[in-house]
């Protein structure tokens, strides 16, 4: 999970760097999609980790997390579409900041999903840990 959210903070920053240049070259364009699209992978990991055995399934689904996640990988998947599209058909000058500002849009989003799913899934690892040793303290 650290390492998603590093790539996902970079995310943001490079598109935060796009809207202040309002420049969005097919070089960035490459970096973005690239990243976005690994960042989405990593997603994917963390759920399937999550999800191994089937009454963790039950559990990871019913809580916030999974929507947060589900949140994040919608986000970095529609990032990395948009910088998809700038590389294969370019974009006008009059559309670039407008693109800029929904690709900025959406990395935060999935930072600020990634990071309230980091804190959920803590907190309950904490409560599961703390419940195992209530279980052993009474055995």
């Amino acid at each position: 999970m650290a390492q998603l959210l590093v790539v996902t903070r970079s995310l943001v920053e490079l598109t935060d760097r796009a809207v202040s240049d309002t420049e969005l070259s097919h070089a960035a364009a490459d970096v973005l999609m690239f990243a976005a699209r690994q960042a989405a992978r990593l997603v994917e990991d963390v759920v399937s980790l999550r999800s191994r055995e089937p009454e963790d399934a039950t559990a990871f689904v019913q809580c916030s997390s999974s929507a947060d996640l589900d949140r994040a990988y919608s986000d970095l998947e529609c990032l990395a579409e948009a910088a998809s599209m700038i590389r294969a058909y370019g974009i006008g000058t009059q559309y670039r900041a407008h693109l800029a500002y929904l690709m900025r849009y959406a990395a935060e989003s999935a930072c600020q999903a990634l990071e309230r799913a980091e804190r959920s899934m803590n907190l309950a690892d904490l409560t599961t840990l703390t419940h195992s040793w209530v279980m052993d303290a009474r055995a």
